[in-house]
């Protein structure tokens, strides 16, 4: 292996954490590169380098230091959907993310998460109410009375208290002025577990 400037190695080390701090992932070599003002070459064979002497952990697409993987462990950036599932009638919404937030694992736990920004007064019985961020386990199983985000049927998409009812699923809104929505077939794609809100 040639001699590697440390200097430059400082310099991308330095960038790669800057840059995982402000955007929440790690940059492409690219970026590495025209921030640093080398050749993309040159970027991915010191980051191989790095990776080798344990400066920083290099699969050829990911980069990680020990202060991002502390603040992993401890942190994790997650999305928030804008009215991708509403608390109102079935709909279909093409989810997008408008941000993304860090959650402390401390309080979350570790599963893989997303977060829905409700809309709708299906649920306010549940004490979710419109605008509420609402953070979902990604799961595709969930057990009767669990609060899910699900597809039913060919309907689309919704926020609901789950019930089983023979052969068919109950999507029960938590609000007495709204009826519940009985599907044949349903594709569970989370579980809600927490509630953010202002108070």
């Amino acid at each position: 292996m040639r001699h590697k400037d440390p200097e430059l190695m400082r310099k991308i080390h330095d960038y790669a954490e800057e840059y995982y701090f402000s955007k929440g992932y790690s940059p492409a070599t690219s970026e590495i590169a025209a921030a640093i003002g080398i050749s993309r070459t040159t970027a991915y064979n010191y980051l191989v380098a790095m990776d080798k002497i344990d400066m920083i952990d290099y699969d050829g697409k990911l980069i990680s230091t020990e202060k991002m993987r502390k603040s992993s462990e401890i942190n994790r950036s997650v999305g928030i959907y804008d009215a991708a599932i509403p608390c109102g009638e079935l709909e279909t919404i093409e989810a997008a993310v408008s941000e993304y937030v860090d959650l402390p694992a401390s309080i979350f736990g570790n599963g893989e998460l997303y977060i829905l920004r409700t809309r709708g007064e299906s649920m306010i019985g549940a004490g979710i109410e419109p605008g509420d961020l609402v953070v979902i386990e990604k799961k595709e199983t969930a057990s009767e009375g669990d609060i899910v985000v699900a597809l039913g049927d060919n309907t689309g998409n919704s926020l609901k208290r789950l019930i089983k009812k023979g052969s068919k699923y109950i999507l029960h809104p938590e609000n007495k002025d709204m009826e519940d929505i009985t599907v044949n077939h349903l594709e569970i794609q989370g579980v809600a577990r927490f509630v953010i809100k202002r108070i």
